[in-house]
């Protein structure tokens, strides 16, 4: 039997170490995953050590996989943590001890098309109202800065996903800490990765995961709208800029983390760092400094402008210009 001994700590590297040694064991008809000394997780660590125990028992069909001394951890166990990979525990969710929380949640991409269908709404529409329904819950408020700004950064890293990834589901779970003024959303999906979605981009050469990744962080960078490629006018037209914004509105005193593939990048205010990683799909965690937030609408105009004047930078004439919801809520659209 081999015996996987979770980690203390299971901050987002400790997450990824862990996860990159999972996959290096040798084979062996019994493995046994040991949560004795297991104290500190996150959402994005709980969802994304999760997926990745999850798969690593469905690639191993022949051998069997169990879990011990995960009793006493009731937190994760409310986060969903267990139950995502087949585990069940007594504790039944309830409120946060340090915090307000949303468990890990699964949205099927079929179901967010059939509403818009019902509807008669964009893609856009339903998320977005789904983002607002996780920023309401996390802030315990039903409007404001904080509202809108979190709407804003969860809608569109839904929409990447829906929009580009080919997955059928999208993860999420969060939590936030109001004596740190610290949110962190977690979002997760299981599709083709950041690299293929972009290689569909005849005007990008991709070397590599990471490669792809620098890419896509980049304004105006989008595997839909590329030269040669007839705007259309539609205000929610792709323009590449969704992973830009939300990048530049966390790294105003929170962090950004995305993870595709066999790549991952971390970045703040002050540095960019990448490391290695086996996630099938694409990964990203938000976390923001609640008390950094400004008016929305400012600060969104603001980055879009900046994320703008990079673009052209690099493209020249050839930029592409930010949508309409690049940069705005849908109750911020012209009237038309």
């Amino acid at each position: 039997m081999t015996t996987i001994k979770v980690p203390q700590n299971l901050s987002f590297k400790n997450a990824i170490n862990f996860c990159n040694r999972l996959w290096n064991l040798d084979d062996d008809n019994n493995y046994e995953f040991n949560f004795a000394n297991l104290k500190l997780v996150e959402p994005f660590t709980i969802a994304y050590v999760a997926n990745e125990i999850q798969r690593f028992s469905l690639e191993k069909p022949q051998s069997n996989c169990t879990a011990i001394n995960f009793e006493e951890d009731s937190f994760a166990a409310d986060m969903g943590f267990y139950k995502a990979f087949g585990v069940e525990h007594s504790t039944e969710a309830g409120p946060a001890k340090a915090g307000v929380f949303i468990p890990l949640t699964t949205l099927f991409v079929a179901d967010i098309h059939k509403e818009a269908e019902l509807q008669d709404l964009t893609i856009g529409h339903i998320l977005e109202d789904k983002a607002k329904q996780i920023a309401q819950t996390l802030t315990r408020n039903q409007d404001g800065d904080w509202v809108d700004t979190l709407t804003y950064s969860i809608r569109e890293m839904m929409r990447n996903t829906v929009e580009h990834s080919e997955s059928e589901t999208i993860e999420y779970c969060a939590q936030y800490w109001p004596s740190k003024r610290l949110v962190e959303i977690a979002l997760f999906d299981k599709g083709t990765g950041i690299k293929k979605s972009l290689s569909q981009n005849p005007c990008l050469e991709i070397d590599s995961d990471e490669d792809a990744l620098q890419r896509a962080l980049q304004p105006g960078i989008s595997s839909k709208m590329y030269k040669g490629i007839t705007p259309k006018n539609d205000a929610w037209q792709h323009s590449g800029y969704g992973l830009y914004m939300g990048n530049r509105i966390c790294r105003n005193g929170g962090n950004f983390l995305i993870m595709s593939d066999n790549n991952a990048v971390f970045q703040d205010n002050e540095i960019k760092d990448t490391m290695q990683c086996h996630y099938n799909g694409t990964a990203i965690r938000l976390r923001i400094d609640t008390s950094t937030i400004t008016k929305y609408s400012n600060m969104l105009s603001m980055y879009g402008r900046e994320g703008n004047a990079l673009a052209k930078e690099h493209a020249g004439d050839d930029v592409i210009n930010p949508s309409i919801a690049a940069t705005r809520l849908t109750k911020d659209f012209p009237q038309i």
